[in-house]
This record gives structure tokens, sequence and C-alpha cells, in this order.
């Protein structure tokens, strides 16, 4: 059931339309001996028996989507640091150059600091970020209302 709905989400997330006979090919890539005899029309059918009465709950499909939007963001990330690999590494060159060059001179010693936080710490600390937040996020969205804590009320002055 979850990788049916899965695979609708995805394919809305990512196309910003649904097509059941595109999903269907996505479906079949990922479960290629799974209920041979399904067709597209039928798997639309599944989808449509799933969320109608409501076979997962919507904290169970949230994290579908969530888990769908994180992988599109790894995927980004992946990407942008393809394209921008050969502007790193001539940055890093332009860096060790000027390195050079300023240890010679007098102020160089004091602008070796001045360089930005190598990019593995930044990635680290913005890993770190993204975990922090999403355990946040996940003890707030799981907590029952009962459970949450109340609020101080607000004093107000009455005439």
């Amino acid at each position: 059931m979850k990788e049916v709905v899965w695979c609708f989400t995805y394919f809305k997330e990512m196309t910003l339309r649904e097509n059941y006979k595109e999903i269907y090919k996505l479906w079949r890539e990922r479960n290629p001996v799974a209920r041979i005899n399904l067709d597209a029309k039928a798997l639309l059918n599944q989808k449509n028996y799933i969320l109608n009465t409501q076979r997962l709950s919507a904290v169970e499909i949230d994290e579908i989507r969530e888990n769908i939007r994180l992988e599109r963001v790894e995927a980004t990330e992946d990407y942008t640091n393809k394209v921008n690999g050969d502007r790193t590494d001539a940055n890093c060159k332009e860096y060790q150059k000027s390195d050079k060059e300023n240890e010679n001179t007098d102020c160089g010693k004091a602008q070796i600091n001045k360089h930005p936080i190598a990019e593995g710490d930044q990635h680290t600390v913005k890993n770190k970020l993204k975990e922090d937040l999403q355990i946040g996020w996940h003890k707030v969205r799981l907590l029952q209302i009962s459970e949450r804590e109340k609020l101080l009320r607000l004093k107000t002055k009455r005439n």
C-alpha cells in the first residue's frame, strides 16, 4: 500500500501532475515481480481505494511526503555538487596560490585565517541543523494536543 502511494506522491511532487500510465511505469520499475497481473488502471484504482478508505493514516502519508522531499533535496544537492565541483577545485587552487603569495608579505600572515570555512565543515553543520530541525518537527507533529505544554495566560489591565 505504501509503495503505491509513494509512487503517486513521488510523481506528483516531481512533475506536478498525475499521469497514471507513467506512474505505473515507475511502480513497475520499483516492483518488477510484484502483482504481475496489475495494469495501470488497476494501480490507479488501488491508490483511490487506499486513500478513500483511509488504509494509511495521515501520519503515514505525511511521512511518505517528507521522505520524498528529503530525497529530492539530496538529489538536488548531489547535482549542484557535481556541477559546482570544478568551480570549487578552481577556487581551492586560487586560495593556495594566494596563500603562497601572501606568505612573503608582512600582512599575508594575518590574511591566511580570513578564508571561508572549509566546505566539509559547512556541510556537516548544515546536516546537523537539518537533523535537529527534523527531530524537532517529528516531536511536535506526533504529540497529541493534550500532551503539549500549556501556554501562560496573558495578563491584561482592566479598567
